[in-house]
């Protein structure tokens, strides 16, 4: 039997996706394959999208982040970024519980950790 690279350290870590856990490896998502559940709180994931809505806030702004498969808010420190833009960045999945008269119910975004490419509209 031959073992590749990934079977290997999956075996040697216990982990469902060894390659994530490589340093230099960027592995970018989709937008729909984010964990939306409370399970994916604090996962870290790269992704790539156009900038579509923004709201700004004091020193910072929630985007709207939107690729073929769907779309998710971020929130970034940076207040400089623009509708139509093309972002890749390093983000931390959060999941924030929201208790409503109907039940509950909650609301999965991105903390924007690092932009790793940016290109103007």
């Amino acid at each position: 039997m031959k073992w590749g690279l990934g079977a290997i350290a999956a075996t040697m870590l216990g982990c469902g996706n060894p390659l994530a856990l490589l340093p230099g490896m960027n592995l970018t998502m989709t937008i729909e394959s984010i964990p939306t559940d409370a399970a994916g709180q604090g996962h870290t994931v790269i992704v790539r999208g156009t900038v579509g809505d923004r709201v700004p806030l004091i020193g910072a702004q929630v985007y709207q982040l939107q690729d073929r498969t769907g779309d998710i808010w971020v929130l970034s420190s940076d207040d400089t970024i623009q509708t139509g833009e093309q972002l890749k960045i390093r983000g931390r999945v959060e999941h924030q519980p929201i208790s409503a008269v109907d039940g509950d119910q909650s609301q999965v975004y991105i903390q924007e950790l690092e932009q790793l490419e940016r290109s103007p509209q």
